[in-house]
């Protein structure tokens, strides 16, 4: 069984689902196919927990910022907190970009 577990690969199936974008192969495992999920301009690293908390690293934001920058794409990096089934809770579910592209948004 891989690192992620039932509850993260059913979080991120249904985070790619409810945001309308495509799930990558392998959890971004495969050569050229990096990232959780890519919707738009996005490529999305997903991260969730069934905990009450979530240590952010700045690791995965740079991780998702050079994949993203090789695909010719936009970072984001996605926070959910989950049910031990992988379903959100109420207001677990976040969004992260770079400040610049929220200032492009304005």
């Amino acid at each position: 069984m891989s690192r992620i577990g039932d509850a993260g690969r059913n979080a991120e199936r249904n985070h790619a689902k409810r945001i309308w974008g495509k799930q990558t192969p392998a959890s971004g495992a495969l050569v050229g196919a990096k990232g959780d999920v890519r919707v738009g301009s996005y490529l999305i690293e997903v991260k969730s927990t069934v905990s009450n908390s979530l240590r952010l690293d700045l690791g995965w934001l740079r991780k998702v910022s050079q994949e993203a920058t090789e695909a010719s794409c936009n970072p984001a990096l996605s926070v959910l907190f989950t049910t031990e089934d992988g379903r959100p809770v109420v207001g677990g579910r976040w969004m992260l970009i770079r400040e610049d592209d929220f200032r492009e948004m304005l």
